[in-house]
């Protein structure tokens, strides 16, 4: 019998029995659930950093390195963005899949391992 592939670019495949990401493998029958989440960005941190450096540009001594941290943490504030994953729970654990910039991309990722799931399903208990 053939696999169904539900899903294939340069770096997933995700199939009726497996969810391969770059050199990752995960089976679907052990995926009890799947979900898009967001990775964290870490603004609060470079929202202190920025101020420590602000507030550095007001000594002699620290001004220079104040200005640098400041403009430094500004612009990796403005330059981040959230990060999408496919979070994969197996068991007790919690996982991320894959990650990207794209919402929609981890959504149809997310879409077609369901539809695995699905078909995993459909094949142990048949109607």
């Amino acid at each position: 019998m053939e696999e169904v592939s539900f899903f294939q670019n340069n770096t997933v495949i995700v199939t009726q029995s497996r969810f391969i990401v770059e050199s990752k493998v995960y089976e679907i029958k052990e995926i009890s659930s799947v979900k898009v989440g967001v990775s964290k960005n870490y603004t609060r941190t470079k929202i202190i950093i920025m101020i420590i450096g602000f507030l550095l540009m007001f000594f002699k001594e620290g001004r220079i390195a104040g200005v640098a941290i400041f403009v430094v943490s500004f612009f990796l504030l403005y330059l981040s963005q959230d990060k999408f994953v496919v979070r994969i729970k197996t068991g007790n654990n919690e996982t991320d899949g894959l990650r990207s910039k794209d919402k929609e991309y981890i959504e149809q990722v997310v879409k077609a391992i369901n539809m695995a799931m699905e078909s995993q399903y459909l094949k142990a208990f048949p109607m």
